[in-house]
This record gives C-alpha cells, sequence and structure tokens, in this order.
C-alpha cells in the first residue's frame, strides 16, 4: 500500500471510523486530546529512522543505502532491527499482548508513518503471522500533519514520547547518542530545547553530544563511518575518555607532572582507539590507568612511565595494524558477507594478534609506575626487587645465552655497589657523631 491509499484509508477512518478512546498529546506547544482509532496494521509503515534501532538502520544504509519502509523486503529489515534490539523484553511483550492486549496507544502521522509504537505494532504484526490473523489492528492517534509536512514538530513529539523515564530502559546505549546527534544536526535543535525533550539538563546534552563527536572520530579513524553497530559494548570507555580529554584541554592539568602539548594528547587519543577496538578493558576497567587524571594511578600523568608506554605500544602494534588486509580485501575474501560482519571478523583477527601486546605492555607500565609511587618506600622496591631475582634460574639456557644479561648483571651489580657504600658512609657518619 502506498503513501496515497495509506492516506485516503486513514482519513476516511478519523470521518467515519469508531472511536475506541482518547488520548492527550502534546503537539506543537499545546496539550490536546486526540481520539484514538483502531487501525489495520496494514495501512501503516514504521518509521525506519525510530530511535530504537537507530544505530542499526543507520550502519545499514551507510553499506546498503537507504531503506524504503514500504517495500516488503525493507520492512522485514526493519522488523528484524526492532525484534534484535530487545529480544527478551519483546518476548515478555508479546506475552503480555496475547493475555491482555494493546493497553498503551501509538501516535501516527497523516499518511501512517508510526511515529510511537513502532515496537508495539512490530510485535502485533508478529503475532498475526504467527496466528493467521490477518487483519490485525493497532490503537494509535492519528495526527493532522504528514512526516514531511512537519518533520521538526513530529520528531519533538517523537522524542518527547521515546524518551521518557519509562520508555529509556527500552534503548541501547549508543541510541542516545545518535539521537541528540539527529536532533542538533538534521532538526536544528538547540541543547535546551533536547534536553526538554529528553528530560535531561542541557550540560548531560552537551556531554551525549561531545561523545558523539568522539564516537564518530574513532569510527572515522578506523575508516568504518557510519557503521554504528561497531560501537556495541564501547559506551564506557567513551564515557571516561570524554572526561579525560575534557579535564586536559588547554595543555595543561594540575594532575599531570610534566608540559605535554597537543600531539601528547593525539597520541593518547590513537593508543585509547588501539584498546576499543581491541575490546580490552582490563580487570577493574584496567584502562582507566593509561590516561585517567591522577597523580599517582596514570601513565599519562607521569611522563617517564608515559613515554615508556606510549613507544612501546607503537612499536608492537602499528607494525600489526600495517599489515593487515585493507577493508577491500576483506570484502572480496568474504563476498556475499554483510559488511558489518566481514568489519567484525576483520577486527577480531587483529585483536588475536595485538591482545597479547597489550596485557604485556600494560602490565609492564603498570609495574614501573607502582615503582614510581614507591619511590620514596626503598625498603619496598628492595623487597620487589629481591623477590624477582630469587625468580631467575642462572643455569638456564636463556640467562647464560641472552646478551643483554651480561650488562643488566653489570649494572645491578654497579647499583648495589652504590647501596653499600651509601650504608657504609652513613655507618661512619654514625660513629663519628657518637665518638
Amino acid at each position: 500500500m502506498d503513501a496515497k491509499q495509506r492516506l485516503e484509508r486513514l482519513e476516511n477512518l478519523r470521518e467515519n471510523g469508531p472511536i475506541y478512546a482518547e488520548m492527550e498529546v502534546l503537539y506543537k506547544g499545546d496539550r490536546i486530546k486526540l481520539p484514538v482509532y483502531q487501525i489495520d496494521l496494514d495501512w501503516l509503515i514504521y518509521n525506519k529512522y525510530n530511535g530504537r534501532i537507530a544505530s542499526m538502520v543507520k550502519s545499514h544504509e551507510s553499506q546498503n543505502g537507504p531503506l524504503n519502509a514500504e517495500g516488503p523486503d525493507h520492512k522485514e529489515i526493519i522488523e528484524r532491527f526492532l525484534w534484535n534490539s530487545k529480544e527478551q523484553r519483546n518476548r515478555n511483550t508479546i506475552k503480555d499482548l496475547r493475555e491482555n492486549g494493546q493497553l498503551k496507544y501509538g501516535i501516527v502521522t497523516r499518511d501512517g508513518i508510526i511515529i510511537d509504537g513502532n515496537r508495539r505494532a512490530c510485535l502485533l504484526n508478529r503475532i498475526a503471522e504467527e496466528d493467521h490473523s490477518r487483519p490485525a489492528y493497532f490503537l494509535a492517534v492519528v495526527l493532522e500533519d504528514k512526516l514531511d509536512q512537519n518533520p521538526r514538530e513530529i520528531m519533538r513529539l517523537e522524542t518527547t514520547y521515546q524518551m521518557g523515564e519509562d520508555e529509556k530502559l527500552d534503548y541501547n546505549a549508543i541510541e542516545k547518542y545518535l539521537k541528540c546527534k539527529d536532533l542538533k544536526e538534521l532538526y536544528k535543535f538547540n541543547e535546551k530545547e533536547i534536553a526538554k525533550m529528553m528530560g535531561e539538563t542541557e550540560g548531560r546534552i552537551e556531554e551525549w553530544l561531545s561523545i558523539m563527536r568522539l564516537m564518530d572520530e574513532y569510527l572515522a579513524f578506523l575508516k568504518y563511518d557510519g557503521i554504528y553497530t561497531r560501537l556495541d559494548d564501547t559506551e564506557g570507555i567513551f564515557v571516561d575518555l570524554n572526561g579525560y580529554f575534557g579535564r586536559y584541554d588547554g595543555e595543561s592539568s594540575v594532575m599531570v607532572q610534566w608540559q605535554y602539548d597537543k600531539q601528547d594528547i593525539h597520541d593518547l587519543k590513537l593508543i585509547y582507539f588501539d584498546y576499543i577496538r581491541a575490546r580490552h578493558g582490563g580487570e577493574g576497567k584496567e584502562y582507566r590507568k593509561i590516561g585517567k587524571p591522577s597523580k599517582k594511578d596514570s601513565f599519562f600523568c607521569n611522563e617517564a612511565v608515559w613515554n615508556e608506554f606510549k613507544d612501546r605500544h607503537f612499536q608492537s602494534i602499528y607494525p600489526i595494524t600495517d599489515s593487515e588486509p585493507s577493508i577491500d580485501q576483506c570484502r572480496q575474501s568474504l563476498q556475499n558477507v554483510p559488511l558489518d560482519d566481514v568489519l567484525k571478523q576483520r577486527d577480531h583477527a587483529w585483536q588475536s594478534k595485538v591482545l597479547p601486546k597489550i596485557k604485556e605492555n600494560m602490565g609492564k607500565s603498570g609495574r614501573a609506575l607502582d615503582d614510581y609511587n614507591a619511590k620514596n618506600m626503598p625498603a619496598e622496591l628492595l623487597n620487589r626487587a629481591r623477590n624477582a631475582l630469587f625468580l631467575i634460574d642462572p643455569a638456564t639456557d636463556e640467562f647464560l645465552e641472552d646478551p643483554i644479561i651480561a650488562p643488566l648483571v653489570t649494572e645491578l651489580g654497579r647499583l648495589v655497589w652504590e647501596f653499600q657504600k651509601a650504608l657504609k658512609h652513613r655507618r661512619q657518619d654514625h660513629e663519628n657523631d657518637t665518638n
């Protein structure tokens, strides 16, 4: 059914159809009561830019071109996205719909686009297919406008309903950031207006927009522009990074014990992008040690630790990155595989190679940072050194044949001699004082 037919059916329903109930709607700045109709689901189409599935739709369209919600094949794709967005919740809702019917009314445009209630409509369609019970109906109010007549006000309405407190739990983490970006860039709402729609503070909206910019920068770094599904399970680290870079803005921070510059911040960002791609958070979000503003718990805040960590990272990870197959090469070797799955396999192959090196580098720098923090506790450091030396077996080939061992032993001997001299002088000074 095309837009003209949907419009005619809904116009006839509004003029002649029985009113099922009434629903109060905040639209165009006014709180108004609109009649609720029992609408044949075949007269409606999904809103493909529904905020609940924005990341999946945008990722799909980046790879395959625009989705046409009127086409049967594309309708199935949108329904799959709606189902996969919260599968267990959808199963629970189907059970409730079967037992109690549709208790929450939807909102549709004059030309039959579902503004609020896409998920419920999808589940009612699924029930109708399973039960062979066509026609099936959707309870909703009908707006006086078509979507293309007043997209800004309709988007305001959609956001207000979909991002209400009861609905936020329905959304995957990335969706709220995309929603803010679209409202700001596509519909030209300001932060204050977006905050009101989403039930948040203006400061929180500014933070979400900043995080979204960082996410887009990460995808561009990988040449995965627009493939937002590659951001799954990464929200926490982006939230942390946005906070870190905000603290380091202006090239000075009381937490950093050296004078860093923009290149240092850029290097920090690139390293974090590698950690995000590697999906390595470490035990208890260990990645925070790399760059969080903290005098004692951050590699970046200690110049010596940071430089060693940074150099080891670039020396060990970049050769692997430089030698991996390009996206086009991966697509050629995995023909007929969706691009999102191609990128997932490409990332997994890269992860398997870099993770051991990432963990090793993190461990080395963590120990170095602990040693720096204990520099005023010589007994603690000496105990650590002694315990490490006890683990060395001088009879092994690794000890006897590695050319670096002899210089290290010589250096250790020199350090021990310096320690012994300092203690000897201290004893002599003490004896002279007592005589």
